[in-house]
């Protein structure tokens, strides 16, 4: 009871006197002036986009709805489908910026999701955006190191180390007591930055799974905290001086949120290389015209479904047929560039999926990349919820041109005949696009490793560096 007394003595000492520091309050200040600033631009930026996107989609659903036209045509008119925002995204944005947001629905061609805000960006996004998670991954980091690398220090050069200790202190108390404070004050500044950001939450029509993935957001930001207020306790308790502590603390930050995330990028490029653009559709265009797996070639194969369906109508010509025969062939055409996309497309996502992969089980090396992969998965804004919508927009463009085809097929139209036409009635039955988001469990499951790393940094915090600490401190 005793011990656990003197540990909250030093620990409210310390977070009196961080309270009477001026300079805790100038960085308190600038922080909290940073999160309300990039959370009131996200807000406005991703207010902006939601509403292109809703009159881009009402255009391009009215064009699809109210035209008259073939409906291969139309198919090749087509339409665009344009990728939901996540609430948090609004603090996280991740990768969106960079992989594109918008998908094309055409036939024939296989597309990616397009036109990113990076490719008409001028040179602030280019250099970093701020955001909110910026400004927890980087900053606070790095206020929290300012604040804790000579809070040991300090009592060595102002000789009251050696006090405690012949008073009866002991170096387990006096470490533990400076973590609890100096945590303290991070949590003073922290908190009330997180209730702030969780108010929109609150007021708007949010769907439960939002508030769960803005909790955990929240408690995982509060575990990377703690490790680098240990990080920072632990530094100054094996420093000789304040000097060597910042010089150390500096360093650490450099080391952790710099060095290290781009060493780990640039080995895993080198170690999974993707394919160029021009590489890959090279590839998937001699894959369709040779064929794969000796389908033979798209000539072939045309020649080859011809003589099956004049089989199975029990007719010896196309024109006997009583379907159109150029709409089956189309979508015999479409099915399979449907699969070969998915077998090169498959190629390149499993090795992007390694890369992820490679780089989370790295992030067992540095906090730092672990918390940053986390923040984007509950954000929504990262390459799994990227690559959901890709999957969803692809069904949904090969059934939408499979609908065209086979109602080409079925109109008793003449082969290589395209008079045919149909109007609204028939545009507005086809479905519109709806995206279901990944649940918390598959972002989590897809996110494991770094969820391992930040608990594993925490636990080492606890078991490992502060014991070492109190071992190693210098009196």
């Amino acid at each position: 009871m005793k011990k656990t007394g003197n540990i909250l003595t030093i620990a409210k000492k310390e977070y009196r006197e961080a309270l009477r520091n001026k300079i805790l309050w100038l960085f308190a200040g600038i922080t909290w002036l940073l999160i309300i600033f990039a959370a009131f631009a996200g807000w406005q930026r991703q207010e902006g986009i939601h509403i292109q996107k809703q009159k881009a989609t009402a255009l391009f659903r009215h064009e699809w709805e109210e035209q008259e036209a073939n409906p291969h045509s139309a198919a090749h008119f087509g339409t665009y489908l344009f990728k939901p925002s996540s609430v948090l995204e609004v603090y996280d944005h991740g990768l969106n910026s960079y992989l594109g947001n918008t998908y094309r629905v055409e036939a024939h061609v296989q597309h990616e999701v397009n036109h990113s805000e990076a490719e008409h960006a001028d040179t602030n996004l280019r250099f970093g955006e701020l955001s909110v998670a910026t400004v927890f991954q980087l900053l606070l980091p790095l206020m929290i190191l300012l604040l804790s690398f000579s809070s040991i220090t300090r009592e060595r050069e102002g000789n009251t180390l050696k006090i405690l200790m012949i008073q009866g202190g002991r170096p387990a108390r006096l470490v533990w007591g400076k973590l609890l404070g100096i945590y303290a004050i991070v949590l003073t500044v922290v908190v009330p930055a997180l209730l702030l950001l969780s108010t929109p939450l609150m007021a708007a029509d949010i769907q439960p799974d939002s508030l769960l993935r803005f909790t955990l957001f929240s408690l995982t930001y509060l575990v990377y905290f703690f490790v680098f207020t240990v990080i920072g306790i632990c530094i100054s308790a094996i420093s000789r001086s304040s000097n060597t502590a910042l010089a150390t603390s500096l360093g650490i930050w450099v080391l952790l949120a710099v060095l290290l995330p781009r060493a780990t990028i640039r080995w895993i490029d080198s170690a999974y290389p993707l394919p160029s653009r021009y590489e890959f559709n090279r590839t998937m265009s001699q894959a369709y015209q040779q064929g794969m797996n000796k389908d033979g070639t798209s000539s072939e194969r045309w020649k080859k479904f011809m003589q099956e369906t004049l089989k199975k109508y029990g007719v010896d010509t196309v024109t006997k047929l009583p379907v159109n025969f150029d709409g089956l062939a189309m979508q015999m055409g479409e099915d399979y560039n449907s699969k070969v996309y998915d077998r090169f497309a498959g190629q390149v996502e499993q090795l992007i999926k390694k890369q992820q992969t490679r780089l989370e089980q790295w992030s067992i090396l540095n906090p730092f990349q672990a918390m940053q992969q986390l923040s984007m998965g509950m954000a929504g804004s990262d390459y799994f919820h990227h690559l959901y919508f890709h999957h969803q927009a692809k069904s949904y463009r090969d059934e939408f041109v499979r609908t065209l085809n086979l109602d080409l097929a079925n109109s008793g139209s003449a082969y290589l005949s395209y008079n045919y036409t149909v109007g609204p009635d028939f545009f507005k039955r086809m479905k519109d696009f709806t995206y279901q988001p990944p649940s918390l469990k598959e972002v989590i499951r897809f996110h494991q490793w770094s969820l391992f790393s930040i608990t594993f940094w925490c636990g080492l915090s606890i078991l490992l560096f502060i014991p070492l600490a109190i071992r190693l401190i210098k009196i």
